[in-house]
């Protein structure tokens, strides 16, 4: 049986109560195809997208390898952004500050870890860490996307940090009522794994 996984890291409530606040007021400056539901909010690591069910004990096998690496670190929300990040936007977003060279270590760990597996139709594109909160937003003709001011607008302080302590591996199930995320194994970072 086919599952359709990610691997990502969790957003904590706290933090994701500031989203909320943030994205409320963006909504009053555009309109968007489709907001990202508060519950689905996450930093995503890798996007394997249909994976075969027998190969999720190797890939817990392999996230625990890589968070047995990682110390935990931390990580703030910072200013938006959106892709691609000429032309017309499909995705708005919002970038991360902190800890970001021990993300973009996880992200390099697990990237060849997944290497290693056949046929894993995994995303290779070049990373940025970010968290989506709209998807094909809808400019009023007079706006355009000056992401710089609107941190300083919407973004007010003091912005959220939180402890990275876990990675964790999602299956993502496509409804007619939007995406249902279900964490499906998590690691903790800095434990020592027997494997």
């Amino acid at each position: 049986m086919v599952k359709r996984l990610f691997i990502a890291l969790h957003v904590p409530t706290d933090v994701i109560s500031y989203i909320e606040a943030a994205q409320q007021q963006v909504k009053q400056e555009l309109r968007a195809e489709r907001w990202q539901p508060l519950h689905n909010l996450h930093l995503t690591l890798h996007f394997l997208g249909d994976v075969d069910e027998q190969k999720i004990p190797e890939l817990k096998k392999d996230i625990q390898i890589v968070s047995s690496i990682i110390r935990p670190f931390s990580l703030s929300i910072d200013h938006f952004g959106s892709f691609p990040k000429g032309g017309k936007p499909r995705v708005l977003w919002l970038g991360l500050q902190g800890n970001i060279e021990s993300l973009q270590q996880m992200h390099l760990l697990l990237g060849k870890r997944l290497d290693r597996h056949e046929s894993l139709p995994y995303d290779k594109r070049p990373y940025e860490p970010h968290v989506t909160i709209a998807r094909k937003p809808k400019l009023h003709e007079e706006l355009s996307l000056p992401l710089a001011d609107w941190s300083h607008r919407f973004l007010p302080h003091p912005k959220p940090s939180w402890k990275v302590e876990g990675i964790t591996l999602f299956q993502s199930e496509l409804r007619p009522e939007g995406a249902i995320h279900t964490p499906l194994f998590t690691s903790l970072l800095g434990e020592t794994t027997n494997l």
